[in-house]
């Protein structure tokens, strides 16, 4: 398997993974078909990543940036995350991850944010994160995973028009 950027060509396939993902149970939060729509057409769709297999596209990891008050710049989301349902077992999922959080790093950036099941990212690093106050959604299950010591404070704004359902 090859974690990679996307390319123009993978377009379709990133989608029909997206919408096979969202017929089954997802550990995220977001409803990634319409979240990964709305990406592309407002130009955030910053990193776009996919798991590659003897050039088939099984899986798919977006990330945006995210504004926090109080001048904490430099922080993204993570999502979607969709891999194919026959392809769950695999550790497709972990994998996009990683590699997107080691290139959110190495573009500088402060951490990555995600809205999901506590239960799946907490061993990946991820962290409650009770100073911050999330706007534009109903999802109780924001987690932060910063990459210095130091824990965000302020008000987190999603891009306009987004709805993170929980």
């Amino acid at each position: 398997m090859e974690i990679r950027k996307e390319t123009a060509a993978d377009f379709d396939a990133i989608m029909n993974v997206t919408l096979a993902a969202a017929k089954r149970p997802q550990i995220g939060k977001q409803t990634g078909y319409a979240t990964l729509n709305e990406l592309r057409k407002s130009g955030l769709l910053t990193l776009s990543l996919v798991a590659d297999v003897d050039g088939t596209i099984v899986g798919h990891a977006g990330f945006y940036p995210i504004t926090i008050s109080g001048g904490s710049k430099g922080w993204y989301a993570l999502g979607p995350i969709s891999v194919l349902p026959e392809c769950g077992s695999q550790g497709i999922r972990k994998a996009l991850i990683a590699e997107g959080i080691e290139m959110i790093r190495a573009m500088h950036g402060k951490g990555v944010a995600i809205f999901g099941d506590p239960d799946y990212f907490r061993p990946l690093g991820f962290k409650d994160a009770p100073d911050l106050l999330v706007t534009n959604t109903t999802s109780p299950d924001f987690m932060v995973l910063p990459f210095g010591d130091k824990l965000p404070q302020g008000r987190v704004q999603l891009p306009e028009g987004f709805q993170i359902a929980g």
